[in-house]
């Protein structure tokens, strides 16, 4: 069916991820389910354990699945690890594919008894559709010969192959049955007559058996499989070791706002203590008082007959100095709270940019998990842990001064039994420093495992619950769990340690204080209220010590967060955004549109082979070029080199004349006029349509709409409002077909120099793919266009073809000339069968016709 007709969901359905509209609606499905999505669901792990997820391995149908997968030539490629290597989360160091095809292989390896595939045949070629189509799908010898298969396609030739057939037209069932009763049949309604008639023209018949096939030991070669040589991909995390560096200290305060932040804290937490010890020193002399006058404040505080007024003076004195100290208080709390605030925004923002101009090896190699653990639980401890703790140990160290101060001025032997204990003190504390800091980077690292588990879990549940795999994944999240709940048990076990050594320790210094206090009474003559506030605050100090030590260790563990985030504000970055201000471009640049690709070489990681290796061709402005190749020749390295992705090695990318490695990447990108890209996987940002086809809010409604009509995303009658349509993560609540159609209405609106479709069509049904076509025809045709194409009639009628093998351009010239060398165009057009090879010699010879006319 076409796009958007409901066929995705009718597979929801039957595998109950799509709840039934009706109670009356239901579906029974009998024995063991295989699915493979329409977006492949591939784990952080080996190609091998991806196949087998989760079951024993068994070397004989292993073998074979790779052999119908035609996995084979991909594992070999791979170094010595083979099928050992990682490839990556997501699979991102795999092509569109090699993922698909690894899909495939899970179920094929778990010999199901029904198989749901929903359009999996869309990311292959013509000639590995047919070979994986043969072996595993509809063969004398496929894998699923003996499973009941529900296949979505958009691969017309392979219906008359097929049992029985389903079209399905705006969610309706408007066709059931076998290829000879399609050929028959006359549907009454426009849409669906137009449906079945685009299928019936676009069959390939494909019957000749002896019509050549693609070599299956080199179907799927990509610049993945040489990137990935090695077993390991993914970096280990880095971490630093022993105790936290005076860098990391003085880090924190800088961002918090540096030199101004420390003076003006200072000022508040001395005046905050200044006034709080004159509030208790009040209310000793306040209870002295009572026996004779006291001096103070300029005046005499004594007992009068009117024993009232006196009391009310010192209570006058008592309120003023208690406000003013609330204030102080008030004010030292609101300012580390707002310095912490800074410092978490300064440090999340330094971050944010880091990643996001980070380059694409960044990602390749770094797991989703780490970086997410580094936005939530890093910068949580930074903006609340890290806080809390650096307020309450400022405090810790000015009641600490305070303390000492209030009793060396009453009793200045405090000194002397005051100093062993602060040293017993210290010890504790530098032999709880050696393993509290450590433990606390284990747990916020044993946490990325654990957060990159729930978001691998979240993208593949359907697979996962379909497969039965539900018990692999609960064991597997508990085991990095339980990694986690150890670290974070030792690092709390550490803590109370620290603690109770601590307390027990604090307690010496009241019994010393009142010892002193009993014993030397007679010869100091201390007043009763100066004795108990000696007493108070030498409970207080042991209270302080306390928060000292204890708030220094929960701050020294939470700047490790500080160090981890730290660390990912220095990753590498790609180029400069902005062109150097002595290179001149005008401001209409590009205005041609004229390609060149001079001696460009590229490499993806050092030690890797070349991608691209001397790639030389030029596209003059406004023509078309189609790119084709077996998969991994290096088509899509071509526009990873020329957006610049990957920076090229050597040689030069020239559009209009202007060397793109010179320009900053906001001009060879983000230039509305300049190059567009509709990639093969279709990806939605933003909240609203809207926000999707114009994210920089540079056109008016009338125009984005129009856009959207244009499509055929909306119709011409529609209010303005459709473009409030919500969009979900990714847009998720739209089909692949429909998302590649707003990108195409975001190229629409910006009208580019230069738009590159990099195997834009593949998922979509023919007559979406034709609408597609003729759209780029009518509205780009003064647009230099750039196509990768695995469906050769897209490119066949294209002023020039460059065949791509092994990261050189092989061959170069228009279609019908390359056809007529009998080259590798030729081999791949006679790969698609007699009669698609037919017509695809007809629809270039007719395109060299019309120009020689």
């Amino acid at each position: 069916g076409p796009v958007a007709s409901g066929k995705s969901t009718l597979v929801g359905g039957i595998i109950h991820e799509v709840e039934p509209a009706t109670e009356e609606s239901k579906v029974v499905l009998n024995g063991s389910v295989a699915y493979v999505p329409q977006t492949p669901f591939i784990i952080n792990t080996t190609v091998r354990e991806n196949i087998l997820f989760g079951l024993p391995l068994n070397r004989e149908r292993y073998e074979k699945v790779l052999d119908s997968c035609c996995l084979r030539a991909d594992v070999e490629q791979l170094g010595a690890a083979q099928d050992l290597t990682e490839i990556g989360e997501r699979g991102v160091t795999l092509s569109g594919g090699q993922k698909q095809r690894v899909a495939l292989a899970r179920a094929a390896y778990a010999a199901p008894d029904v198989v749901l595939l929903d359009d999996p045949l869309s990311a292959l070629d013509s000639g590995t559709s047919k070979l994986v189509f043969e072996r595993l799908i509809k063969g004398r010898n496929a894998l699923f010969a003996d499973c009941a298969v529900v296949l979505v396609t958009h691969a017309s030739h392979f219906l008359n192959l097929v049992d029985q057939i389903l079209i399905v037209v705006d969610g309706h069932n408007k066709f059931y049955g076998n290829w000879n009763e399609l050929a028959s049949f006359h549907p009454l309604d426009e849409s669906t007559a137009r449906a079945i008639n685009h299928i019936r023209s676009s069959i390939q018949e494909d019957a000749d058996k002896d019509a050549r096939e693609e070599d299956p030991d080199d179907p799927e070669k990509s610049r993945t499989s040489e990137s990935t040589r090695t077993h390991k991909i993914m970096t280990v995390e880095e971490r630093e070791y022993g105790l936290s560096s005076l860098r990391t200290w003085l880090l924190w305060f800088d961002y918090a706002g540096g030199a101004w932040f420390l003076l003006i804290m200072f000022v508040f937490l001395a005046c905050d203590r200044f006034f709080y010890v004159a509030v208790e020193y009040w209310i000793a002399r306040w209870t002295d008082g009572a026996d004779e006058p006291i001096e103070a404040l300029g005046r005499t505080f004594a007992p009068q007959t009117d024993g009232f007024s006196a009391q009310y003076d010192y209570l006058r004195v008592f309120s003023t100095v208690v406000a003013i100290s609330v204030l102080f208080t008030n004010l030292r709390s609101e300012w580390v709270v707002t310095g912490g605030s800074r410092a978490a925004k300064k440090v999340h923002d330094a971050m944010l940019v880091s990643v996001l101009k980070a380059p694409m090896s960044y990602f390749e190699t770094t797991p989703l998990g780490r970086v997410l653990n580094r936005f939530t639980y890093d910068i949580e401890v930074v903006d609340i842990v890290l806080t809390e703790s650096m307020s309450i140990l400022m405090i810790a160290v000015s009641w600490f001064c305070a303390g000492v101060a209030v009793m060396s001025s009453i009793l200045p032997w405090m000194l002397l039994a005051l100093l062993p204990v602060v040293i017993i003190y210290l010890v504790v504390l530098l032999h709880y420093r050696k393993s509290g800091v450590d433990l606390q980077r284990l747990d916020a690292m044993s946490r990325s495992p654990v957060q990159a588990m729930v978001s691998e879990v979240l993208d593949g549940c359907s697979t996962i619950r379909i497969f039965e795999r539900q018990s692999i994944f609960v064991d597997r999240f508990r085991a990095a769990a339980d990694v986690n709940s150890s670290a974070m048990l030792s690092l709390i076990t550490a803590q109370r340690w620290l603690g109770v050594r601590i307390e027990s320790l604090g307690s010496l210094i009241s019994l010393v204080a009142t010892i002193l206090v009993v014993c030397l009474n007679d010869v100091l003559s201390l007043e009763p209220g100066i004795v108990g506030l000696l007493i108070i605050w030498s409970s207080n100090f042991t209270i302080t010590l306390g928060f000292l030590l204890d708030f220094f260790g929960e701050a020294e563990n939470a700047i490790t967060a500080i160090e981890r985030v730290d660390a990912m504000t220095t990753i590498p970055s790609e180029k400069s955004m902005k062109t150097d201000e002595s290179i001149v471009v005008e401001q209409q640049w590009p205005h041609a549109g004229q390609l060149e690709f001079d001696n460009v070489c590229l490499r993806y990681r050092d030690g890797l082979p070349l991608a691209l290796d001397n790639l030389n061709f030029t596209v003059p402005a406004g023509k078309t070029c189609g790119v084709v190749g077996r998969t991994g020749a290096g088509k899509s390295s071509l526009t990873v080199a020329l957006f610049r992705l990957v920076e090229i090695e050597s040689g030069r990318i020239l559009l209009d004349g202007v060397e793109l490695g010179s320009l900053g990447l906001a001009d060879v990108r983000g230039r509305s006029n300049g190059m567009t890209i509709i990639p093969q996987d279709p990806f939605l940002t933003g909240s609203t349509l809207r926000e999707c086809i114009d994210p920089f809010k540079e056109s008016p409604d009338e125009d984005v709409l129009e856009a959207l009509v244009a499509v055929r995303m909306a119709r011409a009658e529609e209010p303005i409002e459709k473009l409030n349509t919500r969009v979900e993560e990714g847009g998720s609540n739209y089909s692949v077909g429909e998302r590649q159609l707003l990108n195409l209405a975001r190229a629409l609106l910006s009208m580019p120099t230069v738009l590159v479709l990099d195997e834009a069509t593949a998922s979509v049904d023919g007559a979406t793919d034709a609408f597609i076509q003729e759209m780029i025809r009518t509205r780009f045709k003064d647009t230099t266009l750039l196509t990768v194409a695995h469906r050769l009639n897209t490119i066949m009628d294209y002023d020039m073809v460059v065949v791509m093998a092994d990261g050189k351009a092989a061959e170069i010239g228009s279609p019908a000339e390359l056809l007529k060398a009998g080259g590798k165009l030729a081999e791949l057009v006679d790969a698609t069968g007699p009669e698609s090879a037919k017509a695809l010699r007809q629809l270039a010879m007719s395109k060299q016709t019309r120009q020689e006319n």
